[in-house]
């Protein structure tokens, strides 16, 4: 370790991470949720488009294994949506409680990632809670009340990650470059799952405004344990038009004006 690394550090270094992250021995709840289509369509950054179904997903997960040497905890919010007919899911919010894995997963895939101050799981019984806690607001309260384990087909697959990866111009512009769709795929081992019913809800804040995505019916909530996911490396599937993009890349920032 060193301000500077030397060459084999740098070989060890892409050597290790050569097929991505790695999250293990983690802990989540999660939900899938109908909401609106017209919502979806004004949300979805061109060239993403709608899914045939508008539907959500959200998670509060506990990661206590990482290939990068931390343990954190994560949650997020997706929506369905297409490009060139792949169905996939577009990353609205992802807050984190460590940096290194808020730099990792922001600079180098375009995950919304931001810090938050609580973001906690906890089961008792057959039931699970997850909160995601940011600027003092629970922008994220997932409740589950679990029925029985699940059986593998009624694990949802949920096809690729769609982000944007993006930066400001240091010179007061708008984009250093022009903004990036990464199509991004996840290789999860799910472990132990159990399904059930679920109640979501998502707070009002200047600082994280996703609760502009209304809850219509919470289609699917469980709990799982011993999950373990594996972050394939992203690909660039398009530039997108900056001019065209720039209302939609203030989701990674904290203005509220």
């Amino acid at each position: 370790m060193g301000l500077v690394r030397s060459p084999d550090e740098i070989s060890a270094l892409e050597k290790h991470f050569s097929n991505g992250y790695v999250l293990g021995d983690a802990v989540m709840v999660m939900a899938m949720f109908r909401t609106r289509a017209e919502v979806v369509k004004r949300v979805l950054p061109p060239p993403l488009e709608p899914a045939p179904e508008p539907t959500g997903r959200v998670y509060v997960a506990e990661f206590h294994r990482t290939n990068f040497g931390v343990t954190y905890n994560e949650a997020a919010l997706f929506i369905t949506a297409q490009y060139k007919g792949e169905v996939g899911s577009y990353c609205l919010s992802m807050p984190v409680t460590n940096d290194m894995a808020m730099v990792g997963g922001r600079e180098g895939y375009g995950f919304p990632k931001k810090i938050a101050e609580t973001i906690h799981v906890e089961r008792k019984g057959n039931k699970a809670r997850g909160i995601c806690v940011r600027k003092g607001i629970p922008i994220i309260k997932l409740e589950a009340s679990l029925t029985g384990p699940a059986e593998p087909e009624a694990i949802p697959s949920f096809g690729p990650n769609y982000l944007f990866k993006h930066f400001m111009d240091p010179s007061g512009g708008q984009f250093d470059y022009n903004p990036r769709l990464v199509k991004q795929f996840n290789e999860i081992s799910w472990g132990k799952v159990e399904l059930g019913e679920g109640e979501l809800t998502f707070a009002e804040s200047k600082y994280d405004p996703i609760s502009e995505i209304p809850v219509e019916e919470v289609l699917t909530a469980g709990y799982a344990k011993g999950i373990e996911i594996r972050m394939q490396l992203g690909e660039v599937v398009a530039e997108v038009d900056p001019l065209e993009f720039w209302p939609y890349s203030f989701i990674k920032n904290d203005w509220p004006l």
